[in-house]
Parts: C-alpha cells; structure tokens; sequence
C-alpha cells in the first residue's frame, strides 16, 4: 500500500525504513494450494516472505508483537508497545492501514498505532517507555478499498520495484491482485494530472491528528 513511498523516500531523501508486525499470519493461505494448509506451515511460509520482502524493501529493522492472526485486539498492552518502538525511534513518518480497512486485523492495528502515536507524544510513562516524541506526519494508506485521499505520491519511478516486492509474497501474489494493485496506482497516477507519470500511491490524513510541516 505504501512500498513506492518507502522506495523513493528512501532512494530521493535518505531515509531510513522499520517496520512493525502485529499478527504472526499464521491463518493465511496459499492462493495456489488446493487443500488447507496447517498453520505451522503458512507461519514458516509467510516468515521467510516478509524476511526477503523486508531485505528487498530495505527495511532498516523490523519489530514484531506475535500476535494471533484473525485475532488482533486493541489493548493497553499493545499500545504502550507501540509507545516505546515510536519514542526509540522517533519517526518522522508514520504510515498506518486507513480506518475503513476491510481486514479487522488492519482494522485494530490502524486503532492501536494512532492512539500510540498521540500517546508517544504525552508525557505517559516516560520513565519506562522513553522520551515523549511527537510524530509530524501520520498517513493512513490505500489499501485494497479505494479511499477519499488528501495525499498523492508519485511513485511511476519505482512501480516496477514495487511489483517485484510484491512477486516475492508468492503465496500471496496471484495474477489478479498483482492487476488490481497496478490498476489501482494506474488511476492514482492519472489523478496527478502530471505528463509522464502514470502511478501513484493515495493516503488519507486523520482529523484528530494534524500533521506539522516545514519543521527540521
């Protein structure tokens, strides 16, 4: 949803990239198998994909709760979580899942990470958490529901890149969603009304958390 921004945040400002995983996937499916698979295999499965996609992503670190897939509550626990990754790493950027996200486990993340984002900025649990920061600028993103954007990033230069990540969740990445994900950037990037670039990433901005610019 937000990869193409991340390539070229990283390629034309310098920036660096972490993550954090919530859930261990252990319920997804393998579009390609015909019978279930057991989730002991999907979680070995799903793990050596985020690790390669990570590395190709060039995420910097990547942090992650376990949590049980399908099964992701918002609790005191997992915010407070989230609170001490924010402060250690005092982020400029954060990228969410938007809140009409149809998945309910990017549904409760999205709850849990912008609650910890106004949280990490309080002066909460200093002593065990770290230093307050206040992050400057937090985008929900376009995930597989259309959204009413603010935000449009020109990624035509990095599309390609962004497919190849894709491919690399081969149990994931079936020929469809690999078009729809396309199709979707393709209209994006005709919405930016600009000669020459055809893709483009679409994020949404929350109301209750307005963004600072202009600050170094």
């Amino acid at each position: 949803a937000c990869a193409g921004t991340v390539f070229k945040l990283e390629k034309e400002s310098g920036f660096n990239s972490y993550e954090l995983i919530f859930t261990n996937s252990e319920l997804g499916q393998d579009y390609k198998a015909k019978t279930e698979i057991d989730p002991k295999t999907v979680l070995k499965t799903r793990a050596k994909e985020l690790n390669k996609a990570s590395k190709f992503l060039g995420i910097k670190r990547s942090f992650s709760l376990n949590q049980s897939d399908l099964g992701l509550t918002y609790s005191k626990d997992l915010v407070f979580e989230t609170v001490k990754i924010i402060r250690k790493l005092e982020p400029e950027i954060v990228f969410l899942h938007n809140q009409y996200d149809a998945h309910p486990d990017h549904n409760e993340a999205f709850k849990i990470g912008l609650t910890a984002i106004k949280i990490a900025a309080m002066g909460i649990k200093k002593e065990t958490l770290g230093k307050p920061f206040r992050v400057l600028m937090v985008l929900c993103c376009e995930g597989m529901l259309p959204i009413k954007t603010q935000i449009l990033i020109d990624i035509s230069k990095y599309s390609n890149q962004k497919t190849k990540l894709f491919k690399i969740y081969k149990s994931q990445a079936s020929s469809k969603a690999i078009i729809f994900e396309k199709g979707l950037a393709q209209i994006r990037g005709y919405h930016l009304r600009k000669e020459n670039s055809l893709f483009a990433e679409a994020f949404s901005l929350q109301e209750e958390f307005p963004i600072i610019l202009f600050e170094k």
